[in-house]
C-alpha cells in the first residue's frame, strides 16, 4: 500500500492521533538535537577551528519521523481510546 493511500484510508481519530504523537515528537527530536550539541561543544571546546553545530530541518525530521513512528507503535491503542472517550457524544 502506498503511503498516500494509507493515509486517506485512517480515520479522523487515527489522524488526530498521529498529529499528536507528531508534535509530541518532535518536541523529543528538539531536546535530543539541543543535547547533541551540547555534546559537540564540550568535545570539540579545546578545538579553536570546530564549526558551530546547526541544526537543518532535515536533520530534524530524520530524528522526528523514528521517534512518530515508535510512539504510534506504542501507545495507539491507548490514546485511540482516551480519544474516543473525549470526543464521545451521548446522543
Amino acid at each position: 500500500m502506498k503511503f498516500a493511500r494509507w493515509l486517506n484510508s485512517l480515520s479522523n481519530l487515527d489522524q488526530l492521533v498521529i498529529l499528536f504523537l507528531f508534535i509530541l515528537a518532535g518536541l523529543l527530536a528538539h531536546l535530543t538535537l539541543q543535547q547533541v550539541g551540547k555534546w559537540y561543544t564540550k568535545q570539540q571546546e579545546d578545538n579553536p577551528f570546530a564549526k558551530k553545530m546547526r541544526v537543518s530541518p532535515i536533520a530534524f525530521f530524520a530524528v522526528t519521523i523514528p521517534y512518530t513512528i515508535i510512539l504510534y507503535k506504542l501507545l495507539n491503542g491507548y490514546l485511540k481510546i482516551w480519544i474516543g472517550q473525549l470526543f464521545k457524544k451521548d446522543i
